[in-house]
């Protein structure tokens, strides 16, 4: 299971868009099996999401509405403190590959 790292932009004026969007989806939505919503930072014109899920590409089919998707962006990412076993292969493979040129 992968995790992601979702970036989510608007602009001021449609914050309360965004938050009554929220409050819908999540309180309306069943996730599909495999995804899993983690954590939720807000700013001013946004949110980062963490997120697990199967795909780059179930994520996007989950993430419904306007205005989250809406300058929307999705980044893979991997735990590296403390270290994972992901991590740590992703690493040697990093290290292995330019050798190998």
């Amino acid at each position: 299971m992968s995790v992601y790292h979702v970036t989510h932009r608007w602009s001021i004026d449609e914050s309360a868009v965004a938050a009554k969007e929220a409050a819908d989806f999540f309180s309306s939505t069943e996730l599909p099996k495999g995804v899993e919503f983690l954590a939720a930072y807000n700013f001013d014109g946004g949110a980062y999401t963490i997120r697990k899920a199967p795909s780059r590409e179930i994520l996007k089919e989950v993430i419904i509405t306007p205005t989250f998707r809406k300058n929307m962006e999705i980044t893979e990412v991997i735990q590296s403190y403390p270290p994972t076993i992901k991590y740590m292969i992703r690493l040697w493979n990093w290290v292995y590959r330019p050798s190998q040129k």
